[in-house]
């Protein structure tokens, strides 16, 4: 088990830093646009939303909506504009000791489990590293494409995810498999 964390933290340190450098040196998974006409946005979101929260438009309330509201929101969905909010009316520091150590400890609990598998697979190296790649691909058909299909997140963003994920998952996972060496299982005869 000692191994185990080991080469959990090692790859933590991997994902952590690549994280840092894809998205602060490589803009890797960014796919943002500045808000056009940003001030005047800003004032109607203050005066309107009134607290933090994900907004989602049109609206529904979709746990009771009568049969006229349905129909209301379908057009409305059809015709558009169709969007989310991520809001929170007031500012923060974009770079927090808390959402750096949030980062931190997502990325260790994620090595973790990439390290705790790496020790029970009976293949190569290069194959075990490959197959925690195929990992990080599995996280984001998980979630992102979720973003990308329903929420209609650009096919640029979700790529994005998606590269940044894969190349996360497979430099740590250099690491990870040559530290946590596979456990042998002992042969039954």
């Amino acid at each position: 088990m000692k191994r185990v964390f080991i080469a959990a933290a090692t790859g933590c340190v991997i994902l952590f830093i690549w994280g840092a450098l894809s998205h602060l040196v490589l803009f890797i998974g960014s796919g943002f646009t500045p808000l056009p006409n940003e001030d005047n946005t800003l004032k109607t979101l203050e005066s309107s939303l009134p607290k933090q929260g994900l907004y989602f438009f049109p609206g529904k309330d979709f746990r009771h909506s009568t049969k006229e509201q349905e129909t209301a929101f379908q057009q409305k969905f059809r015709t558009g504009p169709v969007g989310i909010i991520v809001y929170r009316p007031v500012g923060g520091d974009p770079f927090s000791a808390q959402k750096l150590f949030t980062q931190l400890a997502s990325n260790f609990i994620t090595t973790f489990i990439l390290a705790f598998i790496a020790t029970f697979i009976q293949l190569p190296y290069w194959k075990r590293v490959l197959l925690i790649s195929l990992l990080g691909v599995l996280a984001c058909a998980s979630v992102s494409t979720i973003y990308w299909n329903w929420y209609e997140f650009p096919t640029s963003f979700f790529l994005a995810q998606i590269a940044d994920q894969v190349i996360g998952f497979f430099l740590s996972g250099l690491f990870i498999v040559h530290i946590s060496r596979q456990i042998r299982k002992p042969s039954i005869k």
